[in-house]
């Protein structure tokens, strides 16, 4: 080998040797502790401060009369919730009552939900030192949630608050349930779809009870999801619920934890679409000749869905939305199939227990769930 040869090898040499000690020093100083109080998981205001500018909302949102609209949702849900005797066979005697909101108080109420479910995560988190690495995160996370907000501020018409916490707070009180309708999102399908003239709110309305009568006549159901979520998001971080796992034991745990968690993962799509479909197949059935143009209101809906362009389409898959919207065609369609093949009756069984809900495979097949409910 020339001395010109050697000379260029020791150069490449020393170059690759110089890019991998500036990985390695790059990665140190990533995940370096910085000397500063740990930050929360998400910035919060940031998280708001996107979601408001994604919402389409200009102003303040002071076009809405909340007084006189949550009046006349209170009278509209009284003249509907008699209704639901036809599917659920057991009356709802009370509920909350309905909040009016604009798109900035539909996100603020989810940002309250959501900080409500991470708290005891944030709490874990804080026992985690600042870094480069971690802060880099955390604006992803900010943007991501943000985003996802902004889009469902525009899209969401109704929404039930079961208000699920991952923890009790000795002494504190828990906050009441609620139902909302996030009236310019109302206002905007009836104006662009031709609405005017049919039960457009209270057919939501009734909806929105049917979630309520779930969680309300059957207090098993939030005590269930509380425990299915906080044991995946908190089983994998800490023992104590209190501080995070050594890394080498989150490590260890990391195959069974990833088994255990998509199995959890599936159990909560597959109840979430129970809800939903139920929902949707009570707005359907029970509201078919009380509610003035349901049919309308069931084509301007499937229109309202078939409208989406392809960049919406790609959005609502990257954020999960596509996901949560499949859950009310494919839980309906199980509640169409059990009433077909075995009546009403059998159908209100899922309500029994966490066990007697179906799987994502029983979902599809209804006929199997029969098979192991009979």
């Amino acid at each position: 080998m020339s001395p010109a040869s050697r000379g260029d090898k020791i150069r490449r040499t020393l170059a690759v040797g110089a890019v991998g000690a500036g990985a390695v020093l790059s990665a140190r100083a990533l995940l370096r502790p910085q000397l500063q109080t740990p930050r929360r998981l998400v910035d919060w205001e940031d998280v708001r401060r996107i979601a408001v500018s994604r919402s389409g909302e200009v102003g303040s949102g002071a076009g809405i009369n909340a007084e006189t609209l949550e009046a006349a949702y209170t009278e509209m849900a009284a003249r509907v919730a008699p209704l639901l005797v036809e599917v659920c066979q057991v009356p709802l005697t009370a509920y909350p009552r309905f909040i009016a909101l604009d798109r900035r108080g539909f996100i603020d109420a989810n940002l309250g939900m959501v900080q409500r479910l991470l708290a005891p995560v944030e709490r874990i988190r804080a026992s985690v030192p600042e870094s480069l690495a971690t802060g880099m995160s955390r604006r992803v996370l900010d943007r991501y949630v943000g985003e996802l907000f902004g889009l469902m501020a525009r899209r969401v018409l109704g929404q039930y608050d079961p208000v699920l916490e991952l923890e009790d707070v000795p002494g504190a009180t828990r906050q009441a349930s609620a139902l909302y309708l996030v009236e310019p999102n109302i206002a905007g399908i009836e104006r662009d779809l031709h609405l005017s003239g049919t039960d457009l709110r209270p057919w939501l309305i009734l909806h929105e009870l049917t979630h309520a009568w779930q969680f309300e006549v059957h207090p098993w159901l939030g005590d269930h999801l509380e425990s299915v979520m906080r044991g995946l998001m908190l089983d994998a971080l800490s023992a104590d619920g209190q501080t995070l796992l050594p890394s080498s034991q989150m490590v260890r745990r990391l195959p069974d934890t990833v088994r255990s968690q998509v199995q959890t993962i599936r159990h909560v799509q597959a109840v979430m679409s129970v809800l939903e479909g139920y929902s949707n197949f009570v707005m359907h059935r029970a509201g078919r000749n009380a509610i003035r143009g349901s049919d309308r209101l069931e084509a301007a809906m499937q229109q309202r869905r078939r409208q989406r362009g392809p960049i919406e389409r790609l959005v609502l898959t990257i954020t999960g939305l596509e996901m949560k919207m499949r859950q009310y065609e494919v839980g309906e369609h199980f509640a169409v199939g059990v009433v077909d093949r075995a009546g009403l009756s059998t159908l209100n069984r899922v309500w029994e227990s966490s066990e007697m809900m179906p799987s994502l495979d029983e979902l599809r097949h209804p006929e199997r769930w029969l098979k192991r409910v009979a």
